[in-house]
């Protein structure tokens, strides 16, 4: 048996007399795209953060319980946007362990006054201000921007797409004091 729409679900628009239909529709994508579209995915996928999950726990000591810093550009609309896709894909927190750290939005001007063991940047989050701030609570850095964590803003990249790859910058953990165990150091890719 073929499946069929009902006939009453089955619809048209006529074109309005003395327009073409395209005219329309290209009006409707225009405010469609005005309004912001479609919410954009997150920078870190549900897999990277799953990924992120497992890698925290190789920290020396495991994260305890607490909050999970996504960090985002203040002022920065985009920035903040993927924060929020990031929080979203984190869920009502991510397991490390018999640990819970949830998510909690923190706008970049505002890191140096919270307390956290972790922080995801978010897109266009990473730089020199943070990576003071990191430095400064001793906290681990994690982000999806490979250039960052090479040029030292940032102390982790998670890509699990088209494998896992974890890129640790070892300076960068140092600075910060975040260590992992010595079996995590050769399943990663040190700079």
């Amino acid at each position: 048996m073929e499946w069929r729409p009902h006939a009453a679900a089955r619809w048209q628009t006529a074109p309005l007399p003395g327009r073409r239909r395209g005219g329309t529709v290209a009006l409707a994508l225009l405010a469609w795209a005005a309004l912001g579209g479609p919410a954009a995915a997150a920078s870190l996928s549900a897999r990277d953060v799953q990924v992120m999950g497992r890698a925290l726990a190789f920290l020396q000591p495991p994260p305890a319980s607490g909050e999970l810093a996504v960090i985002y550009a203040d002022g920065n609309a985009a920035s903040k946007q993927d924060a929020e896709a990031i929080a979203a894909e984190l869920g009502d927190g991510l397991h490390v362990g018999s640990a819970v750290l949830r998510p909690r939005l923190v706008a970049s001007t505002a890191v140096a006054m919270e307390g956290f063991a972790v922080a995801i940047a978010a897109t266009g989050a990473n730089g020199p201000p943070l990576r003071a701030a990191i430095d400064a609570k001793r906290a681990l850095c994690v982000t999806a921007d490979l250039a960052a964590v090479e040029a030292g803003s940032c102390t982790m990249a998670i890509r699990s797409e088209p494998r896992v790859e974890i890129v640790v910058n070892h300076a960068a953990a140092v600075a910060s004091g975040v260590e992992f165990v010595a079996a995590f150091r050769m399943m990663i890719r040190e700079i």
